[in-house]
């Protein structure tokens, strides 16, 4: 005899089938930040670039980092601007002090989509620990009435 507190087979279908919706949307965002981070990390690469070439007053020599953890040994001679992308493919030369503010900034946005994604991840997290709860109890119940 099966009341309304008691668990089918059947019943938990729906359960398992937003676990697993849960899951592959943990699975989406937890990417997501990967990317995320991996994008803070090169703005923070492009700053100190950056920061470093307009300590050197534009002048002398620097490693300038060209991507995947490779750098180029360089002669600065009066660098006064530099080429930065403002996306889509475009391009625009602006004084490093603006190029610098610019990639703040990005950073900045970088970091709140970051901790919008870490906030989402862990509500995901959390209502997967829910249904897991409830798949376990009426799992036990089933056992408890012989139907597994």
């Amino acid at each position: 005899m099966s009341g309304p507190a008691q668990a089918t087979k059947e019943s938990m279908d729906p359960i398992l089938a937003e676990y697993s919706q849960m899951r592959s949307y943990a699975e989406s965002i937890r990417q997501q930040l990967e990317m995320a981070s991996g994008v803070l990390t090169e703005f923070s690469l492009s700053k100190a670039s950056l920061e470093e070439i307009k300590k050197r007053e534009g002048e002398g020599e620097t490693l300038i980092h060209i991507g995947a953890g490779n750098y180029v040994r360089t002669q600065l001679h009066d660098v006064k601007t530099v080429v930065v992308g403002i996306g889509a493919g475009v391009s625009v030369e602006k004084p490093i002090d603006e190029a610098v503010t610019e990639i703040e900034q990005r950073m900045k946005n970088a970091q709140e989509q970051i901790n919008s994604m870490q906030n989402q991840y862990s509500q995901v997290i959390a209502r997967m620990g829910q249904l897991q709860g409830r798949l376990d109890q009426m799992y036990s119940q089933l056992q408890a009435s012989g139907q597994v």
